[in-house]
């Protein structure tokens, strides 16, 4: 009985993970890079390297990471991120949607999605600076 317990939790555990997922870190470049369409943010960004004398490339970011479960996704970066521009630091929130070959979206929490997975977008974009 103790067994079944065990493999149970850890089960779920995995699972729990998957959907989870993690942090992982980036570079303020690639953040910019995958969120290039919000001009307003990136235009913020870019004055605030400048006015800091900073390159993007050597600014540090925290980011969300898709876990290994996802087959063509795993270890794939999205919203929030958390960057250290110098002497402030970058809050950027927003939603991710999870989309398969056919364009059609994913529930992240559905195990199938784990293998279906190809593409992410990241929607609803806000951030905040400290």
């Amino acid at each position: 009985m103790r067994f079944l317990l065990a493999t149970l939790t850890c089960s779920l555990l995995g699972i729990g993970s998957a959907i989870a997922d993690g942090g992982g870190t980036t570079s303020l470049d690639d953040v910019i890079e995958q969120l290039q369409d919000n001009k307003t943010l990136i235009a913020e960004i870019l004055a605030e390297l400048e006015a800091q004398n900073l390159k993007a490339e050597d600014v540090g970011c925290i980011g969300f990471r898709l876990s290994g479960l996802w087959r063509n996704l795993g270890g794939a970066r999205a919203v929030p991120y958390e960057c250290e521009v110098g002497k402030r630091k970058l809050n950027i929130e927003g939603t991710v949607h999870v989309y398969d070959d056919n364009g059609t979206e994913l529930d992240r929490k559905d195990e199938k999605s784990f293998e279906l997975g190809t593409e992410i977008k990241q929607a609803d974009i806000t951030w905040k600076w400290q």
